[in-house]
C-alpha cells in the first residue's frame, strides 16, 4: 500500500494493511500517484515533473519533465494517462509522447482506466470516455461538491471521493444508477486518494489531512 503526503514523500508499506511504514522522500511535491508494477510507481508532481519510484529502493529511478502543469495520473497497458492543463497526454514511462486525449471539461482532476474507456473528472461530474476522448456519457447530481479522485473495479463500476461531503460515490451501469457507499461515520474526513485493487477487492481511501486511509472489503450484491 503506498499513499501520497502533502509534503515532500510518500508512504509506501510492506502490505496493504499497512505494516511497517517508512517514507520515501521527494525532490518535488506529489500530487498524485499510480501503480506501475509491483516494485515501481509514478508520481506526479510540482515543477511540471512526473517521478517514477523504485519502491523496493527508495530511489527516482527517472524523472519526466514537460511544459505543462499534472494533475491525475494513471498507468494502462504500457502507457501513462496523465491530466495536463491542455488535456490528458499518453506517454510511455520514458517520457516518449504520444499523443493528447480532448477533454469534456477545462477543470479534468483526476482518472482512471477500464478498458476501453477512460473515465475522468472534475469538481462536480464524472465522465465516460472513450481512449481517444469521445464522451460517451456522464453523470452530475446536485449533492457532489468538490469530487477529488476516481478508481474503477473489475466490473466497470466508478468509485469517486467527494472531499467536502466526505463520501465515496459509486456509480453503476454507464452512469446510470448512483449511491454514496462510504460517509463520515465510516472514518471519512476530506477524503481524497482512492484505489480500487482489483487482486485483493478491497478500497482503499485516504483524507487529505492526518495521515489517514483506510481499507475496505468491497461485498458483490447478489
Amino acid at each position: 500500500m503506498i499513499t501520497v503526503e502533502h509534503r515532500r514523500s510518500i508512504r509506501p508499506s510492506s502490505s496493504i494493511y499497512g505494516s511497517d511504514v517508512y517514507h520515501i522522500f521527494l525532490p518535488n511535491k506529489p500530487l498524485y500517484i499510480t501503480k506501475v508494477d509491483s516494485n515501481t510507481v509514478a508520481v506526479s508532481c510540482t515543477g511540471k515533473t512526473i517521478l517514477i519510484i523504485n519502491i523496493s529502493t527508495g530511489s527516482v529511478t527517472s524523472s519526466i519533465k514537460t511544459s505543462g502543469r499534472y494533475y491525475g495520473i494513471v498507468y494502462d497497458e504500457n502507457n501513462l494517462y496523465v491530466v495536463t492543463d491542455k488535456g490528458i497526454n499518453v506517454m510511455d514511462l520514458t517520457g516518449k509522447f504520444e499523443r493528447t486525449i480532448p477533454v469534456p471539461s477545462v477543470n479534468i482532476r483526476d482518472i482512471s482506466v477500464y478498458r476501453d474507456k477512460l473515465v475522468c473528472i472534475d469538481n462536480i461530474t464524472i465522465y465516460c470516455c472513450s481512449l481517444y476522448g469521445t464522451l460517451k456519457c456522464q453523470y452530475k447530481n446536485d449533492k457532489f461538491q468538490n469530487l477529488r479522485g476516481v478508481t474503477t473495479d473489475c466490473e466497470g463500476n466508478v468509485y469517486v471521493t467527494d472531499e467536502w461531503t466526505n463520501t465515496v460515490v459509486m456509480v453503476t451501469d454507464l452512469c446510470n444508477h448512483y449511491r454514496d457507499i462510504l460517509t463520515y461515520l465510516d472514518g471519512l474526513d476530506k477524503p481524497c486518494g482512492i484505489h480500487f485493487d482489483k487482486k485483493e477487492n478491497v478500497l482503499l481511501v485516504s483524507n487529505a489531512y492526518l495521515g489517514k486511509a483506510f481499507l475496505f472489503d468491497v461485498q458483490r450484491e447478489p
